[in-house]
């Protein structure tokens, strides 16, 4: 039920002008107190009018507006993050005028001095944050100025690759070629040799015919028949020598094309390790210096890798399985186990809220593999497993694993294997372990 609202008294109405009994009551009453006045010796017509302290009041007034004015002041400079100008007292914005302020502190200078502004820490923190600002920027434009030629240095890769395969297939070409050049000019020398041998018996031959003959003073049929044998085969020599040279000359051109392809692919090789090594992640976060040496085997690339490395940890099997790898880019190896060492102190940390793939990408690791299949790691037990820190420690098994470079040949292609424990066994802290690092361990593949 709705509540009953009550009426409100209304109040009597003031009329305009007093009434006849009030002013007389009025009246009776200033009489009254004049009376009382008169009797204590007090008449108020006889007493000076009060009077006030001017000097007092203009002294509050002034310390009044100093209070006001540099209130303002430091309001103003909070605010803007600078100390006002005199232009900056804009009245229509609120603030005291210049004028103000020069009539109640003499100029404006002494007002700031006053306010002890100019000395405050607010001003040493501006500026401080003000140089920490334009370092950031230059910074900024650092690393713009360095991700621009990084990209620039990856728009090159594919032409690089490209030209190193032409340049091996040249080679290869080359090389085919030289072999069968070489297998032809040993067929030639061997035709050579026997027509040489043929000639030396068919001479002797003859030569017994004709003391033959001229013992007996004739000329026997058949040696007009071994004289034209003869300059056959010794036709026959001569087309073999002409052959052999002109083989000679192809195998020094081969030869030299040959030497020429293997420089090429030497300066690519080169190159591409270079490329591989720049724009690295260090563990701390930073960009790896662009014109660090590449490493030149991949146990150098590992041996760096964990040298430097913070929270990747590397098991003995790692070095041993790197120094038998022919991989020829051993600098992608160690762009790559950079950018697990990122990923190792991103994972210690706890849940990333995402896959180790996933999360590996973003460290340009593109080629994650999330396991290896239970019937191949049964086959291959010792290819797959691996001792912590020697025989006695804890045997780990491997898992996931990063492929790197393309084509076939160990040359050409390289696998990372690793172990991520999740911290349950007290005997293996949470983290990444490498494993094998070279050559692609066996499956029911091969």
């Amino acid at each position: 039920m709705a509540k009953k609202k009550t009426a409100r008294p209304t109040r009597p109405q003031k009329s305009a002008e007093p009434t006849t009994a009030q002013l007389r009551k009025e009246y009776y009453a200033r009489r009254a107190a004049e009376q009382a006045l008169d009797e204590l010796g007090l008449r108020m017509d006889e007493r000076p009018a009060p009077r006030g302290d001017a000097h007092w009041w203009a002294g509050t007034r002034d310390a009044l507006d100093r209070l006001e004015i540099m209130h303002a002041c430091w309001r103003f400079t909070g605010m803007a993050g600078y100390a006002p100008e005199p232009e900056d007292f804009d009245p229509d914005s609120g603030w005291p005028t210049a004028e103000e302020v020069e009539a109640v502190f003499g100029s404006w200078d002494k007002m700031l001095d006053e306010s002890g502004i100019d000395d405050s820490i607010f001003g040493v923190v501006m500026e401080k944050a003000l140089a920490a600002h334009e370092q950031l920027g230059a910074r900024e434009r650092e690393l713009e100025l360095r991700a621009g030629k990084l990209e620039a240095e990856a728009k090159k890769i594919p032409e690089l690759r490209r030209r190193e395969e032409v340049a091996r297939a040249k080679r290869d070409e080359a090389d085919d070629a030289r072999a069968a050049a070489e297998a032809e000019r040993d067929g030639l020398t061997r035709d050579r040799d026997a027509a040489l041998s043929k000639v030396e018996a068919l001479t002797a031959e003859v030569a017994e015919l004709r003391a033959a003959a001229a013992a007996r003073d004739e000329a026997p049929p058949a040696e007009t028949e071994l004289l034209e044998e003869m300059e056959r085969t010794l036709t026959a020599a001569a087309a073999t020598e002409e052959a052999r040279d002109d083989l000679h000359e192809r195998m020094e051109r081969l030869r030299t094309e040959r030497e020429q392809d293997r420089r090429a692919i030497a300066e690519l090789t080169q190159l591409l390790a270079r490329v591989d090594a720049e724009g690295a992640e260090a563990p701390d976060g930073t960009v790896v210096d662009a014109v660090e040496a590449p490493p030149a085997t991949v146990l150098e690339a590992v041996e760096r890798a964990a040298a430097e490395s913070r929270h990747l940890v590397f098991a003995p099997k790692a070095f041993e399985t790197a120094s038998e790898s022919p991989f020829r880019r051993p600098g992608l190896v160690l762009r790559t186990l950079r950018g697990l060492d990122a990923l190792a102190a991103r994972y210690a940390e706890g849940d990333m809220g995402k896959s180790l793939g996933q999360a590996a990408a973003e460290h340009g690791i593109t080629q994650w593999k999330p396991d290896i299949a239970e019937t191949t790691r049964k086959r291959y037990e010792d290819d797959y497993s691996f001792f912590l820190n020697g025989p006695g420690t804890p045997r780990l098994w491997v898992g996931p694993h990063i492929g790197l470079g393309s084509g076939s040949g160990a040359q050409f292609i390289a696998r990372i294997y690793l172990h991520v424990s999740d911290g349950n066994d007290p005997d293996v802290p949470r983290g990444i372990y490498v494993a094998v690092v070279g050559r692609h361990l066996p499956d029911t593949t091969t």
